[in-house]
């Protein structure tokens, strides 16, 4: 009996490695706000469906590779993604900076999962200027937010809250800066080529400038870059303003206008202020 359950798993292993991938209607989601509601350039995604690697390998290295594992390319608009992540549901990946042609700045594209197997059938995906996504400390794109205080880099969160890290409120009278982490402000400039950190000592700055509300209230901007230790993650740096309002969950969010339209994402995002 025991031999027979053996060669089961043995076959169950063989149909999984060659099952087509299928990538999930709205399957292609802003990493940081999980938001399916259109995703930037230069962005990291996540994409969700089925059989789409069979493996979870380590880290790769910087720049990103295209292909990993049994994964021989992601590709949105025929353009290849850099990729973070893979796994049999889930693949976490840069979008492509130039994923539309030149000059354009929103559309659609198709997003395409080849496997050694095969590949997925096309999905259409929605491109925008700029879908912003906060880093979330539980990674559900709510709740606790990833921002630091640039004096310590602690989170600006309420006082041993969070295991193996340090966090304290960010202090509204310490005049400290504090350091949003996020995805999908779109261009920057100078230009960055995919699948590379910003790691060369120039600053790209965001082409749109975003707001940042804590509890409602603008704080002071002093810069919105790439990150120069990862791919398409971002920075924003502001001084949170006097009247800002105190407590160990107030809403941090990200505001920007795109064509006259004014993009806020969730109030569901917090930090932790003090006077």
């Amino acid at each position: 009996m025991r031999a027979v359950w053996l060669i089961l798993g043995m076959l169950v292993c063989v149909c999984l490695a060659h099952a087509q991938p299928a990538v999930g209607a709205g399957g292609v989601v802003n990493s940081g706000s999980y938001s399916s509601q259109g995703v930037a350039p230069g962005s990291i995604v996540s994409i969700f469906g089925t059989n789409l690697a069979t493996t979870i390998p380590q880290p790769d290295t910087i720049p990103l590779s295209t292909g990993w594992s049994d994964v021989t390319s992601v590709t949105f608009g025929n353009v290849d993604a850099g990729l973070y992540y893979v796994s049999a549901g889930q693949i976490n990946a840069q979008l492509p900076f130039n994923v539309l042609p030149s000059g354009q700045t929103s559309g659609t594209v198709p997003i395409v999962v080849t496997r050694s197997s095969g590949a997925s059938a096309p999905q259409s995906v929605t491109i925008v200027q700029a879908a912003p996504g906060i880093f979330t400390a539980n990674a559900t794109g709510l709740g606790q937010a990833i921002a630091t205080d640039n004096d310590d880099n602690a989170i600006a969160a309420p006082a041993g809250s969070i295991s193996g890290l340090t966090t304290h409120p960010i202090s509204i009278s310490s005049g400290h800066a504090l350091i949003v982490w996020c995805t999908g402000l779109g261009a920057v400039t100078p230009s960055i080529g995919n699948y590379m950190a910003a790691s060369d000592g120039t600053f790209r700055n965001t082409v749109l400038q975003p707001t940042v509300l804590i509890g409602g209230v603008a704080a002071t901007p002093i810069y919105s870059v790439l990150s120069p230790q990862f791919v398409s993650e971002y920075q924003i740096g502001v001084v949170p303003a006097a009247g800002t309002p105190t407590g160990d969950a107030v809403s941090l969010q990200i505001q920007i206008v795109i064509n006259g339209v004014t993009v806020t994402t969730s109030n569901q995002v917090t930090i932790a202020v003090a006077p």
